[in-house]
């Protein structure tokens, strides 16, 4: 019988948060059914489980376990969430990322202490984009009428060149319709971050760091911004999430 290998156990790092948060055990389960703790270093504690090997598939079921410890976690206070696969291969090496990287670590977390992100998606809700466009853009229509009017077929270049035309005027409604609900949300937030819209259907995609009692207010700039929008918009608005997109956790290592 050939003999059988031992898997050297790892540490699977979800978050970093202040030491006083970092208290021992969490009673969550986290990737593979491991139990949540913390490794304390200074003023630092990782929030960690235990995994078998440095590699981790992103299996939907461990991207699930990943994002529950966090939704779990920001219960509990101010956290950096970490990247999904982030795995150091002892609680030494879990020590000294915290010891490296302490003073970064340590701002950002003041950054969000306190704070949650919400984000905001708004989408042109229109059976068929472009035609919403023409019927709204008299220069769209006019260059498109001129391309196809009395049975013409343009050529590719003209056809490239009315898609230029139709990928400008939307570029530059998005950014005219963004800033007029950022000016909305701007006092109710800490912090805004543009994310690019989703799909072409996409007018903005935005990532909101607000006060944990703020959330109420900021529903409610949501719902006066979209009143100033007619049925051909949709406002999507969720969270409270981890804020996700206002930390930077690049290790040093």
């Amino acid at each position: 019988m050939a003999p059988q290998v031992e898997t050297k156990v790892c540490n699977y790092l979800y978050a970093i948060v202040a030491h006083s948060q970092g208290c021992g055990r969490y009673g969550l389960i986290g990737i593979d059914g491991g139990e949540v703790y913390s490794i304390p270093d200074g003023q630092l504690a990782a929030i960690v489980s235990d995994v078998p090997g440095a590699r981790l598939r992103p299996e939907r079921r461990h991207m699930a376990a990943h994002h529950a410890v966090h939704k779990c976690l920001m219960q509990e206070g101010a956290l950096l969430p970490m990247s999904f696969g982030v795995i150091a291969d002892s609680r030494q090496a879990v020590r000294r990322i915290l010891t490296l990287n302490r003073d970064a670590f340590l701002e950002q977390l003041r950054r969000v202490e306190n704070k949650v992100e919400m984000s905001l998606v708004v989408k042109y809700d229109v059976p068929n984009i472009f035609e919403y466009f023409v019927r709204t853009h008299p220069e769209l229509k006019a260059y498109r009428d001129r391309l196809f009017g009395g049975g013409r077929q343009p050529s590719e270049d003209d056809k490239i060149e009315l898609g230029r035309l139709f990928d400008r005027i939307l570029r530059d409604d998005r950014a005219e319709l963004t800033q007029a609900v950022v000016e909305t949300l701007a006092p109710l937030c800490a912090e805004i971050k543009e994310n690019p819209p989703r799909g072409e259907s996409g007018v903005m995609n935005l990532a909101c760091l607000v006060a944990c009692d703020g959330q109420e207010r900021f529903e409610r700039g949501v719902f006066e911004a979209a009143s100033r929008f007619d049925d051909n918009f949709s406002f999507d608005y969720s969270g409270p999430w981890p804020p996700y997109n206002f930390v930077d956790v690049s290790l040093q290592t």
